[in-house]
């Protein structure tokens, strides 16, 4: 990951497409739902051989999914090798599928290798502000480990800033993240109190899970005095992240291929948003192609960023 985030355009796509092969064997072999899809279209699999080939299989939603969670399953993957996973529920009720260890591996090195991006390297004194309590005894460890102080709250009011703000101050990590939200209430807080953030070592601020817009981010940018690294995902795609130039963001291509179509609100806004339409090329155990993830992105241009990435 650390030379493929370099990789031409051919690169990429040259490694999607074997990846792609394989996923579509498996999927056609293994998992009944993607099995009666094919069959229903009179496709055998190896009618889809590249990136290319995938509009002939149609779109498939999140309810098509839910409504068939046993035959998205696929058979020949032994249970103790599944992981469980759910959506978060942030655009409705969670969403429950399985990975495999490998996927879910290779998705947190897409996610490492983008907080590389705004310099931290394992082992930094971290925050994490969440609206979930910490549950589980293995994230708890995970949380030492990691050296990173999980917070949570469900309620933005004052006293609970000053609880969170009170600890973060005492722990002084050098990276935050949080949904923008909760932490432009936080920058809010501090503004009011001491006029900006009074910690000596953050490095930089990692959002994720709902649309930062600008005001927010140039808000808590001045209280915080370091730069957002903003962050987007979905069940079955790709992490996107920005990167040090701060004029788009970069998806983990080598996890997933991304799709993005037109329809009816496209053409309607001025920004010609486009539909996220995404195949996970890892995760066999409950495989996403050409899954609707619901979300729309603008997209940039085709020439690379001015930090080398596509």
């Amino acid at each position: 990951l650390t030379y493929s985030q370099f990789w031409a355009r051919e690169q990429l796509d040259d490694y999607q497409n074997q990846r792609l092969r394989e996923l579509i064997d498996h999927s056609y072999h293994n998992v009944p739902f993607y099995r009666e899809i094919f069959d229903d279209m009179g496709l055998k699999s190896y009618d889809i051989q590249t990136k290319e080939d995938l509009v002939r299989l149609p779109v498939i939603t999140k309810d098509d999914l839910k409504r068939n969670k046993d035959k998205h399953i696929a058979q020949n993957i032994n249970q103790c090798a599944r992981i469980f996973a759910s959506s978060s529920g942030s655009t409705g009720e969670p969403f429950q599928y399985f990975k495999t260890k490998h996927s879910e591996s290779f998705l947190k090195a897409t996610a490492i290798r983008g907080w590389n991006w705004m310099g931290y390297k394992l082992g930094d004194p971290y925050v994490k502000l969440s609206m979930n309590p910490r549950g589980s005894l293995i994230k708890k460890i995970q949380d030492i480990m990691n050296n990173s102080l999980y917070m949570s709250s469900k309620q933005l009011i004052n006293e609970e800033f000053v609880r969170i703000a009170e600890l973060i101050n005492k722990f002084n990590p050098e990276y935050i993240r949080g949904y923008p939200v909760p932490l432009y209430f936080l920058a809010k807080h501090y503004k009011e109190k001491f006029g900006k953030y009074p910690g000596t070592s953050l490095k930089a601020l990692n959002t994720t899970g709902s649309t930062l817009n600008d005001e927010d981010r140039e808000m808590i940018e001045k209280v915080f005095g370091v730069k957002i690294f903003d962050a987007y995902s979905c069940e079955g795609g790709a992490v996107f992240y920005e990167c040090p130039f701060h004029g788009c963001y970069h998806p983990s291509e080598e996890y997933a291929i991304q799709e993005y179509i037109e329809d009816s609100f496209t053409l309607s806004s001025p920004e010609r948003p486009l539909r996220h339409i995404t195949t996970d090329l890892h995760n066999f155990a409950s495989p996403f192609i050409r899954y609707d993830t619901g979300d729309y992105i603008v997209t940039g241009n085709d020439e690379r960023c001015s930090c080398g990435r596509n």
